[in-house]
This record gives structure tokens, C-alpha cells and sequence, in this order.
């Protein structure tokens, strides 16, 4: 815990360190940024692009300190204030890393971060009865020990579940009764959603008052469309969108809410999949000087 505490700053460090190598060998150690080693646009992109940003190994590192720290922090008290560390560290360096190191992220909805809060509800309750076990132990509290009858064997801890009172009580008091809770909470669900106990499960839909989708969609965002389609057109005499979409699309004007990320449900407008296949769209401005469209290889007589 205490070394996972600091890595975030390793991994703040390599992230600045090892693109900046990497560039400053395309660039043969020199300064000027247009010398490179790179045979296409893409790869000169994905060099000076960040990496993406993997959210979803944040959540696990997030959720494996705090089951670590619930789960022994009753015995190792310690970890509690570690684990705080470990929080302030990755709110640090996460808010650079983002803001200078990825790509901007994904618009996501927010059902990963409902299943996380979903397995944090399970961690106070290793916390009651893992503490409750490591609180009524004899060998930590009174001192208890026994002899081996040989050295081969393992020293049996005598740790029983008791019913007496003694300073472990009342963790075992609110393990029953957490326990109870959530008996009643799966059972009688419906029962306490009437009464007004329990938030209602069923999506609650809200009018956003949103524009036409025709009048919420950028410039930019028609641009890729109409300018595809009359390349299309142009170089290869087909029409690959519906003429009065396009038409629209050409008459739109700047929104006033605007719809994020792509409206598009094609492939390629997707700048992942794009720039994985090297596709330079015609909407890409000075495209004439990075790709040729309908450009025909001549073969000599040996292929």
C-alpha cells in the first residue's frame, strides 16, 4: 500500500518521460518538429498524440485500496491514513495527467460509475466482520499461545466464535444489524419504496429541452458529411447519404446547444477507428497534400 501510495507520481513521471524520448528520437535529436521518421500523417499523429485514457484501470485501483483498507484496517490501523495518501496522490496527479498527458476522454454515460458505487456498498461490511474477527482474537488481545507438538506443525489459533460480551460486541452488534438491513432492503424492496424509504429504481425521464437534431449538430460535424458526400460524388460518381439530409446539413447554422462528441453512427467518425485505419477525411483541410483520391498504381512487366 505504502509503495502503491507513490505511484502515481511514477506514473506522472514516465508519462511526461517516455513520449518526449520517443519524439526526440523521430526527430534525430534535433528541434524542428517537420523532421520525422514517420511514413504517414497517422503515425506522425499517434507520436504526438497521447495515449488513451484507460478509466476504467483507474476504478480498479480505486476500488482494490479501499477493499485492502476495509478489509484490514481494523488490525492495521495504518492503512487508513495511507490509504487517504494513496487518494490525494492520484487526485494530484490524475488532474495533469488528463490535462496534459491522454487524449480527451470519452463522453460516458454514467453506468460504470453507478456499478463502482454498487461494489463500494459491499466494503463497510468486510470492514464490521473482518474487524470483528481480528478484535476478538485471543493472540492479538490476551496474549494466548500454544505449544507445537513438533515444528512441522502450524500453531492452532483457538479463535473461536463466541457469545460472550467482551470488547468485540458491539462490531458484532453492527455486523447483525448491517446484515439485517440488507435482508430487509432485498426482501421488502417494494414495500419500502411505497412507504418512501428507498429511492425508486425505474429511470426517471427528464425533459432537457433539446433542439431539433438538425440545429444541435456543429459546423464541423455537417462539414464531415456533406464534403464526403461531394467528394464521393466528384471522384466517384455515387452518392452515399440521402440529398435532402445533405442539403440540410448544408443549410445548418451555429447551434445553440451543441451535441457532443460525434452525432454519427458511421465507423469512421469515430477519431479511434479513424486514425487506426488511416483514414483522412475529405473534410480535412489542405487534404490534396496528404492523400491522392482515385490514384491508379501502373504496374511495369514484372508486377
Amino acid at each position: 500500500m505504502l509503495i502503491n501510495s507513490i505511484m502515481p507520481y511514477v506514473t506522472l513521471t514516465t508519462g511526461f518521460l517516455i513520449p518526449a524520448i520517443k519524439r526526440k528520437m523521430d526527430r534525430k535529436f534535433g528541434r524542428d518538429p517537420y523532421v520525422t521518421k514517420k511514413t504517414s500523417m497517422a503515425q506522425y499523429k499517434m507520436l504526438y498524440s497521447g495515449a488513451d485514457y484507460l478509466v476504467h484501470f483507474k476504478y480498479a485501483g480505486v476500488l482494490n485500496i479501499i477493499y485492502i483498507t476495509m478489509m484490514y484496517g481494523v488490525g492495521m490501523p495504518l492503512l487508513f491514513p495511507i490509504a487517504a495518501f494513496n487518494f490525494f496522490n492520484q487526485y494530484l496527479t490524475e488532474r495533469i495527467i488528463v490535462a496534459y498527458q491522454v487524449k480527451q476522454p470519452p463522453a460516458l454515460d454514467d453506468k460504470l460509475t453507478n456499478n463502482c458505487i454498487d461494489m463500494l456498498k459491499w466494503a463497510p461490511i468486510f470492514l464490521l466482520f473482518n474487524g470483528y474477527w481480528m478484535l476478538s482474537s485471543p493472540q492479538i488481545f490476551q496474549r494466548k499461545w500454544y505449544y507445537k507438538e513438533t515444528s512441522i506443525l502450524n500453531m492452532k489459533s483457538h479463535h473461536f466464535f463466541t457469545s460472550g460480551v467482551n470488547w468485540a460486541s458491539p462490531v458484532l452488534l453492527m455486523c447483525m444489524a448491517s446484515m439485517l438491513l440488507i435482508i430487509v432492503q432485498k426482501i421488502f424492496a417494494d414495500q419500502l419504496m411505497k412507504w418512501g424509504f428507498a429511492l425508486q429504481s425505474k429511470e426517471i425521464k427528464v425533459d432537457e429541452d433539446l433542439p431539433n437534431f438538425f440545429k444541435s449538430v456543429k459546423l464541423s460535424q455537417a462539414d464531415e458529411l456533406v464534403i464526403e458526400n461531394e467528394n464521393m460524388q466528384k471522384n466517384f460518381g455515387i452518392c452515399i447519404n440521402d440529398p435532402d439530409t445533405i442539403e440540410t446539413l448544408n443549410n445548418t447554422c451555429i447551434p445553440k446547444k451543441a451535441v457532443q462528441g460525434t452525432p454519427w453512427y458511421q465507423v469512421l467518425s469515430n477519431p479511434k477507428y479513424s486514425t487506426l485505419f488511416y483514414y483522412i477525411g475529405a473534410f480535412v483541410e489542405e487534404r490534396e497534400k496528404l492523400i491522392e483520391d482515385d490514384q491508379v498504381d501502373f504496374l511495369n512487366n514484372d508486377g
